[in-house]
């Protein structure tokens, strides 16, 4: 069957990006996520890595700080509440760091949740794991 070009125009496909809310038991309303495109996690990971100086080599080196990363990807795709509400913000003492509002309102248990949420909802949790993959290899 012919590919068609028409089959991958943004009119017949529709915006990549989904929103979904996600509910912690201490919180009345729920959060609201968003998936992230590609772009927008190549613009946060340029964000979260640092040119550093190879002692060794004395050549610079790309470094990702892969924390930080995780927790610029966590707070870029949370829409609700707004992390860079003022309020927010000096409610939780984070002013000007809406990643770091998130750490200090959730638990571990609850970052982590909200977390996985939004790597499913950007494709990036596949149910099919490369040891799946190989499993199914191998029948």
């Amino acid at each position: 069957m012919a590919e068609s070009v028409e089959d991958f125009l943004f009119e017949n496909v529709g915006s990549p990006v989904e929103e979904k809310e996600i509910k912690l038991e201490r919180f009345k309303s729920p959060f609201k996520i968003k998936s992230l495109t590609a772009d927008e996690v190549s613009e946060l990971r340029k964000q979260a890595t640092k040119r550093v100086l190879n002692r060794k080599t004395h050549k610079y080196e790309q470094e990702t700080d892969e924390n930080q990363f995780q927790d610029l990807v966590v707070a870029e795709a949370v829409v609700s509440p707004n992390l860079n509400n003022e309020k927010l913000q000096t409610s939780w003492g984070c002013i000007a760091k809406p990643e770091e509002v998130l750490k200090k309102m959730l638990k571990v248990g609850e970052y982590t949740e909200l977390s996985q949420a939004i790597m499913d909802l950007s494709g990036l949790n596949d149910d099919d794991s490369s040891e799946d993959l190989v499993e199914e290899a191998k029948n």
